[in-house]
């Protein structure tokens, strides 16, 4: 398996672990503050009974009416048991329930009741009551939310984890890229470098071989000057400068003699190495495609034209749809596309392309 793809799952497991926990501890909070806010409702309810039994225990007719008062609760589904001294005046509680201290959650035919004893009264005339409510719509409330947070947690280790993945992948191609772009020129060097230790060479192979060294380590220099540039794309670092259109188009075509260039801007504003590295990579790429290419300037845009082959229809859609990160297959169609489109959008520019067959390829920078 690939390091960056080791390194991916290794991250990806971190957040599911974290991603998941932080749900579980969210949904156990909130049902623990529902639980404390129904156990306080039901502990003012047993005393609001409570007031209600010591108002009535001594009253004409008053065992009658708490009577008639504990039936009402019943068919509510609410259970009370009223005892003074040795007489029970009302019971309703299940059989079987037991209730540990003043307060406790006891289960009855398969659902959670909150039950609550206390007293009323002094002495010999002290009053127990004990009142007991359903409250297994709260754990059915539990069970909805922790079937939300599942369905939550599930939508975004999906959506979370594709974009770290291509987050990743985006991050570490290029770098791979850059690798094989290395290697290559390193085995010149080492080759040329060995041929000349053996030392039985002419003058001739000698100058070629210094020739070959002096052309394969410019090639490195490029590849480490691009490398430095994706860097400081990465970590968004960008130094605004007043720049020379003319200057830069100047240097363009030292570069590349072969290019027409027609320049009708003045000043523009950007990092000077970034836009240097943006033309550079696309008159690169102009004068591998096609045998003549022209550069214009004018009007805030800067279009770069060739007469080579025309870029298919999906190819160009492909390319002026992905103007964030074009992917690897985007970056084998022309070298650096993506390093350019983070390049103009990190100016606030903008970058498409045309292309026919009658009319050849341009691409164009908005400034």
């Amino acid at each position: 398996m690939q390091l960056w793809k080791k390194n991916y799952l290794a991250a990806y497991v971190l957040f599911l672990v974290i991603l998941n926990l932080s749900l579980l501890l969210l949904s156990t909070m909130g049902f623990k503050n529902d639980l404390e806010t129904r156990m306080d409702d039901v502990i003012k309810r047993q005393q609001q009974l409570a007031y209600t039994v010591e108002g009535l225990i001594d009253a004409e007719g008053g065992e009658d009416k708490l009577i008639y008062l504990g039936q009402g609760y019943y068919r509510n589904r609410i259970y009370i048991n009223v005892s003074c001294g040795e007489r029970t005046i009302v019971n309703h509680l299940p059989e079987g329930v037991g209730i540990a201290g003043n307060a406790d959650i006891v289960t009855y035919k398969g659902e959670r009741h909150a039950a609550v004893m206390g007293q009323t009264g002094t002495g010999e005339d002290d009053c127990h009551v004990v009142y007991m409510e359903n409250i297994q719509d709260l754990y059915r409330g539990q069970n909805r939310r922790l079937l939300a947070f599942l369905v939550t947690g599930l939508l975004l280790e999906a959506v979370i984890g594709s974009m770290l993945y291509m987050t990743m992948k985006k991050i570490y191609m290029p770098i791979n890229n850059i690798a094989h772009e290395l290697r290559t020129p390193l085995t010149v060097l080492q080759g040329y470098g060995q041929y000349i230790q053996m030392g039985r060479i002419t003058e001739e192979d000698r100058f070629f071989a210094g020739e070959q060294i002096v052309k394969e380590a410019c090639s490195l220099r490029e590849t480490v000057d691009r490398l430095l540039v994706m860097g400081n794309l990465r970590e968004g670092n960008i130094k605004y400068q007043r720049a020379d259109m003319e200057g830069l188009l100047e240097e363009m075509k030292k570069l590349y003699p072969c290019i027409h260039v027609e320049n009708h801007m003045g000043i523009i504003e950007g990092d000077v190495s970034l836009v240097k590295c943006l033309f550079k990579n696309l008159i690169s790429n102009a004068v591998n495609a096609g045998e003549h290419v022209t550069v214009t300037a004018s009007d805030h845009c800067v279009s770069i034209w060739n007469d080579g082959k025309y870029i298919e229809k999906q190819k160009l859609n492909y390319l002026n749809r992905n103007h964030e990160f074009p992917r690897a297959k985007a970056e084998r169609n022309g070298y650096g596309i993506g390093l350019c489109y983070e390049i103009v959008k990190l100016h606030g520019w903008k970058m498409d392309y045309e292309s026919s067959e009658e009319k050849g390829t341009t691409v164009k920078i908005r400034i």
